[in-house]
């Protein structure tokens, strides 16, 4: 999940400071600052934002001068949307498949998922009108395919298309 937010701070050209921490060994640091334990977490000033997609709206929100979400409410509400399937199913179920957690039910639920994305993307080039914050979601899955159990080959041939678009763009390809 911090990785979303490298590539949001990559693409709006943020300076940042990155702090890298052991999570199998929390720092109390991370503690003191995100109840949940987990990374990303952002320190702006006093302020402390956590959750991945929370940061990235904030620094969306904060520094509009590349905008990462649509300005119409209905097509924000359609980016929400896809970052919520992404967070909630196929990152479920490929987080599954990586920790060998109901192997049969979970390879189906992922295939039945990437399928789904597969029809959503015949007609667009993109989750929104233009590269969102949607579409950033779903990088880190798709650069750790193998992780996942994954394939996304000719046999999801609008979803792979989405997917070679998004790893060719440069900010995708400097951002670790």
């Amino acid at each position: 999940y911090a990785h979303r937010t490298r590539l949001v701070l990559a693409e709006k050209k943020i300076p940042h400071e990155l702090i890298e921490c052991d999570l199998k060994n929390k720092p109390k640091e991370l503690l003191d600052l995100n109840p949940y334990g987990k990374v990303p977490v952002l320190v702006d000033g006093d302020a402390v934002v956590y959750e991945s997609a929370i940061i990235n709206e904030y620094l969306d929100e904060k520094y509009p001068a590349v905008p990462l979400m649509p300005k119409e409410p209905l097509s924000r509400s359609r980016v929400r949307i896809w970052i919520d399937y992404c967070n909630t199913r196929l990152q479920r179920a490929g987080g599954n498949l990586a920790h060998g957690y109901e192997v049969e039910k979970s390879a189906a639920e992922l295939k039945q998922y990437l399928a789904t994305l597969n029809g959503e993307m015949r007609d667009r080039e993109y989750i929104g009108d233009n590269y969102s914050l949607g579409d950033i979601t779903y990088i880190p899955f798709f650069v750790r395919l193998e992780r996942y159990q994954a394939t996304i080959d000719n046999s999801l041939p609008y979803l792979k298309a989405w997917m070679d678009r998004l790893l060719a763009r440069p900010t995708v390809r400097a951002t670790p």
